[in-house]
């Protein structure tokens, strides 16, 4: 009979637990037990780093982050095959109005922000890749309409085979409560074309409470585009293809001031232009042209077919669904119900029109969490007018 001493059986059970880490890829370092895939998972997170984050020329020290100022030319959207002879365009070949209001102050653009020739760009940090990999579907999985826990409350323009070519809105803007980082509340306006959910292409641009995307629950002005035909897409800058020209506001900036239930009220102007003479989908902020994505990043979007202005929500399953707009129903009150106002679009004539009768439909996914109040045109001021919003709670489930 062979006896083992107890240093015999703890090198045994070593060489035994080294083999099934190995064979399992898995190594100790200094006592700590690593996943090689995590490991290289960390390699491949830090090559990516270096290629969205360009060399700055001036470094800016954030509430909480960084805001890198990087040449204009050498933005993260050149990264993009597409895009690697693209000449910028400076500004939109065309007049766009602009609407005056004493609320558009939850924004603000900071002059002198960066050199001249740059751009204010919010560093990317390995926690934010991490949460982009946690996502559902990476790419555009956020846009996708009919899955479970996804709630619609808005206006729709008709889709009847006109081309629209711009869509405008001045919206209430709240921060509201989720549960956890995989639920959103927003409101925002869209322009898309698509005769299936696997062909859509769509731009849209708004408010949003998203933690898995932002990292918080903030309130974050964001833009987003996807085609679904290429599996292309994402929100801000996480993916190349925005083009950004101007340099007094970066992408990824916590909206400071947001609207109080039956008090003080803060708004974002919101705008999707395409310049009929370079194809490229403009994006303006409280009147300020921030960029444009470039007409051949899609391969279906030289119109769209279909628009909108909506609130939505999103939950993963057994959750309630968060609130939406102000978190009440819709009470004829701009005070206390989220709206949009000013709402416009554009057709082949390219003038601004309102959502009159036989160009759009009111659509609410579930009336007993959401609800919609379209009012039309009211008065200069308030322009075409809708209310939207809710508390959510147990919605279709």
């Amino acid at each position: 009979m062979v006896i083992f001493s107890l240093e015999m059986i703890a090198n045994i059970i070593t060489i035994f637990l080294y083999l099934y880490l190995a064979t399992n890829n898995y190594y100790i370092v200094d006592g700590r037990i690593t996943s090689i895939s995590q490991d290289l998972d960390d390699l491949d997170l830090e090559r990516q780093l270096k290629l969205i984050n360009k060399p700055p020329l001036k470094t800016i020290q954030a509430d909480g982050y960084i805001v890198d100022c990087i040449d204009i030319n050498k933005q993260p959207a050149f990264d993009n095959p597409l895009l690697k002879n693209h000449k910028i365009q400076l500004k939109p070949s065309f007049e766009v109005t602009s609407t005056k209001s004493t609320r558009l102050s939850s924004i603000v653009f900071e002059e002198d922000l960066c050199p001249n020739g740059t751009i204010p760009i919010r560093r990317t940090t390995k926690d934010d890749l991490i949460r982009a990999k946690m996502l559902s579907d990476p790419n555009a999985g956020i846009l996708n309409k009919d899955i479970p826990g996804r709630h619609y409350a808005g206006l729709n323009l008709n889709k009847d085979g006109t081309p629209y070519y711009a869509i405008s809105g001045i919206i209430d803007t709240y921060n509201l409560p989720v549960q956890n980082a995989d639920q959103i509340t927003s409101a925002y306006i869209y322009l898309s074309n698509q005769e299936s959910v696997r062909d859509k292409n769509i731009i849209m641009a708004g408010w949003e409470v998203h933690p898995r995307v932002f990292g918080d629950g903030k309130t974050y002005f964001f833009i987003r585009w996807a085609d679904k035909t290429k599996n292309k897409g994402c929100t801000n800058l996480i993916c190349p293809g925005f083009v950004q020209v101007e340099p007094r506001f970066h992408l990824g900036k916590p909206v400071a001031q947001t609207s109080i239930y039956n008090g003080k009220q803060f708004e974002l102007k919101v705008d999707i232009f395409l310049d009929s003479k370079t194809n490229n989908w403009w994006v303006r902020l409280n009147n300020i042209s921030l960029g444009y994505y470039p007409g051949i990043l899609f391969s279906k979007l030289a119109f769209a077919n279909l628009g909108g202005w909506t609130g939505m929500t999103s939950t993963p399953a057994a959750i309630h669904s968060p609130p939406m707009g102000s978190g009440h129903f819709p009470d004829n009150n701009l005070y206390r119900t989220c709206y949009f106002r000013q709402m416009s679009f554009q057709t082949s004539t390219r003038t601004n029109l309102g959502p009159v009768k036989n160009t759009y439909a009111v659509a609410s996914t579930d009336s007993s969490c959401y609800g919609v109040e379209y009012t039309g045109f009211n008065d200069p001021i308030q322009g075409y007018a809708m209310l939207f919003g809710g508390p959510g709670g147990n919605c279709g489930q």
